[in-house]
């Protein structure tokens, strides 16, 4: 077939065709011109974006193992978030923040430790939770400190930004084979 006899074609094919007139003449659509149903009470739509929300897929593989400080297992650890009270750390370093939930890690694989971390500061803040423990012990049998779950433990947290503050707990409520987790309110 020639071009001519292409173009030919094309004509004879789209004589039918009319374009789309919209309120504001010809658009193309783009998927995002839909406008909300008035029908649909503002509460159910609340509760489709919290659902549609929690059905993300887990984003806990996407936390960072390119290189992970070693820790101690006697060690110490802190972080908070700028803008944090003083007042607020402090309290949370001296256990003062009642503990809401917590999750135990002994036993579990790194791979395992991150997926339920990231899916346990998920839902302790979905559900309105504040302070958090996550123990992970302290790996004394462990030669290689590099690859201690207190070490990716303290890592990740530090790339979730749903966690304002964490903190080694004081004795009495794990000591330093757990930490404390200060979370964002919902």
């Amino acid at each position: 077939m020639s071009e001519r006899d292409d173009e030919q074609s094309f004509r004879e094919a789209m004589q039918d065709v009319r374009p789309l007139i919209g309120k504001k003449g010809n658009k193309a659509h783009s998927g995002n011109g839909r406008k909300p149903n008035a029908d649909i009470p503002e509460s159910t739509l609340r509760a489709r974006r919290k659902a549609a929300e929690l059905e993300k897929p887990p984003a806990g593989a996407a936390l960072s193992e390119a290189w992970i400080e070693p820790v101690d297992p006697e060690q110490f650890i802190e972080f908070s978030r700028p803008g944090i009270q003083t007042t607020r750390l402090r309290q949370l370093r001296q256990g003062m923040i009642p503990v809401q939930f917590q999750v135990d890690l002994h036993g579990y694989k790194v791979s395992e430790a991150r997926e339920l971390i990231h899916e346990f500061i998920q839902t302790s803040r979905y559900r309105g939770m504040s302070c958090v423990r996550i123990i992970h012990g302290k790996s004394h049998r462990n030669k290689e400190r590099q690859s201690t779950l207190k070490s990716h433990t303290n890592h990740w947290l530090k790339q979730m930004p749903d966690v304002l503050a964490f903190c080694s707990a004081p004795p009495s409520e794990g000591g330093t084979g757990s930490v404390l987790v200060l979370l964002k309110r919902k």
